[in-house]
């Protein structure tokens, strides 16, 4: 009777030890999971190469069938030049990521523009200063955005091509200023760092 009774024990101690075995792999693999798909929204919202985008064939229709947004303005540098949505590689214009919102948008706003070549738009980004004034008008939607510098040359990526710039999609309207540095090669990504102060009517 005895030795049944600890047969008994022993196969249910065995079946709780299986039992909490097979909850910690389920509880592992989940939070495994959960990391992939964190990974995987990451990217979902991060160009594959951050100087070199892909250019989405969607472009057209986020920007309602044109392929200029409007125009960015920044007075500082004397800058007056269009926004597009097709190409980084055209003269007097800088490129929005498609990755990231629409200007004047709760998120990220990612604008790329050369310092060297296509008449450099952001040749003189290093002589911005916090506190200075960036200007989008919408020319879609009619709207003016101002914005204002809150960081510059803080944040050189190094590492951007192992650890892709992510556009948030929600919080506060911002706007990074996106460009090769040093000026003429791709060794790493300059990013200045705006906060939306105001919107109007063009």
């Amino acid at each position: 009777m005895r030795n049944s009774r600890l047969i008994s024990v022993v196969i249910i101690l065995i079946c709780l030890l299986v039992c909490c075995s097979i909850i910690m792999v389920a509880y592992s693999d989940f939070n495994k999971l959960k990391s992939s798909q964190a990974r995987l929204e990451h990217y979902k919202n991060a160009p594959r190469d951050l100087l070199d985008p892909d250019i989405s064939p969607q472009a057209e229709s986020r920007a309602g069938g044109s392929t200029i947004l409007g125009r960015l303005i920044i007075p500082r540098l004397d800058l007056n030049v269009m926004i597009r949505t097709d190409t980084v590689n055209a003269y007097n214009s800088v490129y929005h990521y498609t990755e990231s919102v629409m200007p004047g948008s709760n998120g990220d706003c990612g604008l790329l523009g050369h310092r060297t070549t296509y008449s450099g738009p952001f040749r003189h980004i290093t002589s911005l200063k916090v506190g200075d004034t960036v200007i989008i008008q919408d020319e879609i939607l009619s709207k003016k955005y101002v914005y204002q510098v809150v960081s510059t040359g803080d944040d050189i990526r190094w590492d951007y091509r192992t650890n892709p710039v992510k556009f948030s999609q929600d919080g506060e309207p911002r706007l990074m200023l996106i460009t090769c540095h040093p000026a003429g090669t791709s060794n790493a990504a300059w990013i200045t760092h705006c906060k939306l102060v105001s919107t109007s009517e063009l």
